[in-house]
């Protein structure tokens, strides 16, 4: 069984531009648009990994993280934060994100991020 991948973004290209470089790998992905619709998501199913962004209507990535560290059954999936704003590296690390990436990424960096993040490998400061 594949990988499950809950990619959460409010921007439709990017998630699908993402999805297609994840699958094309062999994992499976889902989406999300916002925070509220990843929650939603989380109630019912458990993703290996969660790819987020920060700034997002309804529900940003900083307070889905803090719903997350409520969730018991959530704490072992690992958090890959994906900005164009540096400025919330801090916050994301102190909310336990596994990783900080600052859009734009390559395709070689979103599967090198996923790959070490899921073999339990935290890189934050690349």
């Amino acid at each position: 069984m594949s990988q499950l991948i809950l990619i959460v973004d409010d921007d439709a290209e990017l998630r699908l531009l993402y999805r297609m470089i994840l699958e094309r790998e062999g994992y499976t992905v889902a989406e999300a648009a916002n925070g509220m619709d990843a929650l939603r998501f989380l109630s019912t199913q458990t993703p290996d990994l969660i790819i987020m962004d920060v700034l997002m209507p309804l529900l940003g990535g900083e307070g889905v993280m803090r719903k997350l560290q409520q969730m018991p059954v959530l704490n072992n999936v690992r958090v890959i934060v994906l900005t164009a704003y540096p400025r919330f590296r801090d916050s994301a690390l102190l909310l336990h994100a596994d990783q900080f990436l600052v859009k734009p990424v390559t395709p070689q960096q979103i599967v090198a991020a996923v790959r070490a993040t899921l073999a339990g490998q935290s890189y934050p400061d690349e």
